[in-house]
């Protein structure tokens, strides 16, 4: 097998920046079980070699089209991939299918599956503008955010474009949690759970969302109709001369900068601004979103790095300064289903929900975050149940099937995560 040279898999993402181990063989020869959290793109590189050794190999991201098609190699080679085992994806699979399948055993029929997952700082910890700090590369987490959606409401297909993701969050309070102010995005296509699950056929709602605490939406949608996630070269950050924050900010809100005195950069005149512009209808949010301005930094008179070429570039380099987790806060994964059953035979509807709230823990003076643990001890229980031989299909799984689901949520139980169920 022919590699690439390096000493890791790096760079933006793009198979053509990842550096594979230049040993890959000689280190898997000596296991049983390959777990990769290399950036998604490396995935299949890592794959094929496990097929060429007969190595089980688990994975927490995504199963693509790349891997997929891995799936008749794999089980000719007798070997198991299982992707998808972290959080979302992951968890919210077994919690789900544990659900869907209790009911389809009761021979109930699933009327309506709405789920919610994200990862927010402790309510404690939710002190600046956004109510948001980033536990991973604020790029790919603001990418995300501008992602087109698709999911089905009471039988009705829902279309949300890219542009529209932020605006179309809605308000959403969780009944066994009042306390959290929260709000969700559409997450992605959803239509693809429908199969996943085997429910397309029946369930008239078919809904993922993305949790943020309430107030994110309207001030990220504002940021962006301004401009600040613009992925277009902007000329001023072309200057030999580099321009600073403010002067940046500046262009943004089509100010000329000879005409500016540091009073004009207050949260006031920034608010009139949006609003002179149109750039936001209600005069709360722009108030919200200067406020974000500020905290941010971008009325400070530092100099852009010549690294940043796109307001993009701009403007998650500063969020990755301000919206980054101290030493001594706390993260949180929130993951809540609700699932509507029906019964043919005339039994009362039954509302299914399932609960999980992890939040970082510290041990011994060591701080792990609850997105760590939630993306990671997933995988760890993988590998555990293909030592044990507790996973026999072989081929591109996900987990989904009983096999694989039942055990993982017992020892994730066992483990000291709190998942609530409820049947009402």
């Amino acid at each position: 097998m022919r590699m690439k040279g390096g000493s890791g898999c790096l760079g933006s993402g793009s198979s053509d920046h990842c550096l594979i181990l230049s040993t890959p063989i000689l280190v898997f020869m000596q296991v049983e079980v390959v777990i990769s959290l290399l950036p998604p793109s490396c995935h299949k590189i890592i794959a094929n070699a496990c097929i060429e050794l007969k190595k089980h190999l688990i994975t927490a991201s995504y199963v693509d089209d790349s891997m997929s098609e891995l799936d008749e190699e794999a089980k000719s080679a007798g070997i198991t991939i299982l992707g998808e085992m972290g959080l979302d994806p992951g968890i919210d699979h077994m919690m789900a299918m544990k659900i869907i399948n209790q009911a389809h055993a009761q021979k109930g029929r699933i009327k309506s599956f709405v789920s919610y997952c994200g990862g927010l700082p402790s309510p404690a910890d939710a002190n600046n503008p956004l109510a948001y700090k980033f536990s991973w590369n604020p790029a790919g987490a603001i990418r995300a955010g501008r992602n087109p959606a698709t999911y089905r409401y009471h039988g009705e297909t829902i279309h949300v474009n890219g542009d529209c993701l932020y605006n179309s969050a809605s308000r959403l309070r969780i009944p066994d949690l009042l306390a959290f102010a929260l709000e969700c995005l559409p997450n992605r296509n959803s239509l693809v759970y429908g199969n996943l699950y085997g429910i397309g056929h029946e369930a008239t709602t078919i809904f993922r969302g993305t949790l943020r605490y309430e107030g994110f939406g309207e001030i990220m949608g504002t940021l962006a109709r301004i401009g600040f996630f613009n992925t277009e070269p902007l000329p001023i950050l072309k200057n030999k001369k580099r321009p600073t924050y403010q002067t940046f900010l500046l262009e943004l809100l089509q100010i000329e900068s000879k005409n500016v005195c540091e009073s004009m950069m207050g949260e006031v005149n920034i608010t009139e601004r949006i609003v002179a512009l149109g750039l936001c209808k209600e005069r709360g949010t722009a108030m919200k979103t200067a406020k974000t301005i500020r905290f941010l930094g971008f009325h400070e008179r530092r100099e852009i790095p010549v690294s940043c070429q796109t307001a993009f570039d701009v403007t998650c380099l500063l969020m990755e300064e301000r919206l980054a987790y101290s030493g001594t806060e706390q993260d949180m994964v929130l993951l809540h289903h609700e699932v509507e059953v029906d019964f043919l035979d005339g039994r009362a509807m039954e509302n299914h929900r399932a609960t999980l709230l992890e939040f970082g823990r510290t041990e011994n003076g060591k701080k792990t975050t609850a997105m760590a643990l939630t993306v990671g001890i997933p995988a760890a229980i993988g590998a555990l149940l293909l030592l044990a031989n507790k996973i026999k299909t072989r081929g591109v799984l996900r987990p989904i099937d009983p096999e694989v689901y039942l055990p993982a949520l017992d020892i994730l139980k066992a483990y000291g995560f709190k998942m609530l169920e409820k049947i009402e």
